[in-house]
C-alpha cells in the first residue's frame, strides 16, 4: 500500500479507535464478486450503543476474463479498508447498514490476440452494504452481507484495465462484541 494512503488510513482509524465505548471484536469475511474473490481479517469497535467501526487487511484476488479492458484479465493483490456500520438493535444481532472504503493495489496480468502485459493499478472501492448478523454461541457472530459501489483505478502503472460497478456478497465470523 502507498505510505500516503497508510498514512490517510491511520489519521481516519486513530481518532475512532481511542474514541471506542465498547470492546473491540476480530474475525474473518470472505467476500466473492463475479470476477473474484476477496479474504480479509478485521478489527471491530464499539462507537457506542449502535455504531461500529471496522478495520481490515487481505488479499483480493480476481480472474475478470474479459469483463476489463482487454481479452483476459487475472491478478492479485494486498490492501485493505475502514466500514462504518449502523446496528439498529444493537451489535449483538439483527439487521445492519453501513458504508465501506477499501484500497486495493493489484497486479493484473492480461492478454489480448497476439500481445500480452502487466499493469499494476491502484484500486479505490467504495461501497454501500447492508447485511444480517447471526449469533452463533461461544461469543461468536455470523454476518451475511451484500455491497453495491464500484472499482476506481485511481492509480495505473501500464495499460488500462477494467474498473466499474462492484456488487458484493459476503460472509463473515467474528467475536461478539
Amino acid at each position: 500500500m502507498p505510505r500516503s494512503v497508510t498514512l490517510l488510513l491511520a489519521a481516519l482509524v486513530t481518532p475512532a479507535l481511542l474514541v471506542a465505548q465498547r470492546p473491540f471484536g476480530g474475525g474473518l469475511e470472505v467476500q466473492g464478486y463475479p470476477a473474484g474473490g476477496i479474504f480479509t481479517a478485521q478489527l471491530e469497535a464499539g462507537l457506542g450503543a449502535r455504531w461500529a467501526l471496522q478495520v481490515s487487511g487481505g488479499v483480493n484476488l480476481t480472474d475478470r476474463r474479459d469483463f476489463g479492458e482487454h481479452d483476459d484479465e487475472e491478478g492479485e493483490g494486498g490492501g485493505g479498508g475502514i466500514a462504518l456500520r449502523y446496528h439498529p438493535r444493537g451489535p449483538g444481532r439483527g439487521w445492519f447498514v453501513g458504508a465501506r472504503a477499501d484500497l486495493w493495489r493489484l497486479s493484473i496480468d492480461w492478454t489480448d490476440p497476439g500481445r500480452s502485459g502487466n499493469t499494476k493499478v491502484t484500486v479505490l472501492q467504495p461501497t454501500g452494504l447492508a447485511g444480517y448478523r447471526f449469533p452463533v454461541g461461544g461469543g461468536m457472530v455470523l454476518d451475511l452481507s451484500a455491497a453495491l459501489g464500484a472499482e476506481i483505478n485511481v492509480r495505473t502503472n501500464g495499460e488500462d484495465v477494467g474498473d466499474g460497478a462492484i456488487v458484493l456478497v459476503g460472509v463473515a465470523l467474528r467475536s461478539g462484541r
